[in-house]
């Protein structure tokens, strides 16, 4: 088989023996690849390469075997596509985590296994009826579970880290904050001699007063004030998802048999799932209202710029722990938990309850 080069260039250079001649202007790339075409059909073959600035370094050069000879990029592109390449997909968008974190947190999103600790978009399953029934009641069950823990000792829940994995964490529930309530009180009126949980009691006099007075406030505030509302919360929360998911089984079981039929419904309850967690939420003693009502005396800020200023990931302090407090959760949590003020003290208004209020003769 003979081989012919093919000069690519734009001005005319001599034609090699045995080549047609290169033509010249802007098509002349083109031409010597329909040039090659045209010899391969006729059993030659062709390799095209550009013409050397050198006018004395031969213009063609004999093929060794077979090998189709490799393009490399330049060194730039190929380190600008490779770091392209380790870049992680496209950030998702502040409704995306937010959606994300509600319905790990609670049984009940469609995609969502909370056994597995799992995400899992368009799985086989959904389209078995069985498989789809057993997921609703899967949820109703994991959330009157939830319920049940809240009441008394507490519940589990999923959250992500800051490293997008799925983690599991615990919330104490109403019995677990009445029994904390009374071991915090106690190693407070003793002074650190009853000091559950720490390996040696304060010593000296200005370390038990510090003792004492850091028992109190996780008792009052931290147990009664805030730890019992917020488990009643999480109680209500399960309750209320438990009856949705409920309601699930009913188009999972007709619609659900259709794939139109199964991305409505999933639409449905899953955000309705989300607009139940939003709005316990943002209710009075909710997490996402104990966020926006936190304040710090040290640094001097108030509530609600406080939580604005946080950032989406904060460590040490369970009221933020749990959730990426992104600014699309800020601003949303932030309406809501003051809207819900408003309500509240438009609701004590209505009912007449002050203690200021005049005794009227009967």
């Amino acid at each position: 088989m003979k081989t012919k080069t093919i000069c690519s260039a734009d001005s005319p250079e001599p034609a090699v023996s045995g080549a047609p001649a290169p033509r010249t202007g802007g098509s002349q790339s083109f031409d010597a690849v329909l040039d090659a075409a045209h010899a391969e059909q006729s059993g030659e073959r062709f390799e095209i390469k550009p013409l050397s600035a050198s006018p004395t370094e031969p213009l063609s050069r004999p093929v060794s075997g077979t090998a189709t000879p490799s393009l490399k990029p330049a060194a730039g592109a190929e380190a600008a596509y490779r770091e392209a390449m380790r870049k992680p997909a496209v950030e998702p968008g502040g409704w995306a985590k937010y959606k994300d974190d509600q319905l790990l947190r609670n049984p009940g999103g469609r995609h969502y296994f909370p056994e597995q600790k799992q995400v899992i978009e368009n799985a086989p399953q959904e389209k078995s009826f069985f498989s789809r029934i057993g997921k609703d009641l899967s949820s109703v069950f994991g959330n009157m579970k939830n319920f049940v823990g809240n009441l008394f000792l507490g519940s589990s829940f999923l959250y992500r880290d800051r490293n997008n994995a799925i983690k599991e964490g615990h919330q104490s529930g109403m019995l677990g904050s009445v029994a904390g309530f009374f071991k915090n009180l106690a190693g407070a009126l003793s002074f650190g001699a009853f000091h559950p949980g720490e390996k040696a009691a304060p010593a000296g006099f200005k370390n038990r007063l510090k003792y004492c007075a850091s028992k109190l406030k996780d008792a009052f505030l931290g147990n009664a004030l805030v730890g019992i509302p917020s488990a009643a919360n999480h109680a209500g929360t399960n309750l209320v998802l438990a009856g949705l998911h409920l309601a699930e089984v009913m188009p999972d079981a007709t619609v659900g048999n259709f794939d139109a039929g199964r991305k409505i419904t999933t639409s449905i309850f899953d955000n309705g799932h989300v607009l139940v967690e939003y709005i316990t939420d943002v209710a009075p003693f909710g997490d996402a209202w104990l966020r926006v009502h936190a304040s710090n005396v040290r640094k001097l800020q108030a509530p609600v710029l406080y939580n604005l200023k946080m950032p989406e990931h904060y460590t040490g302090d369970s009221r933020w722990e749990y959730v990426r407090n992104t600014p699309f959760r800020k601003t949303i949590e932030t309406l809501g938990a003051l809207l819900a003020d408003a309500a509240a003290i438009g609701l004590v208004g209505q009912t007449g309850f002050s203690g200021n209020r005049r005794l009227q003769p009967e």
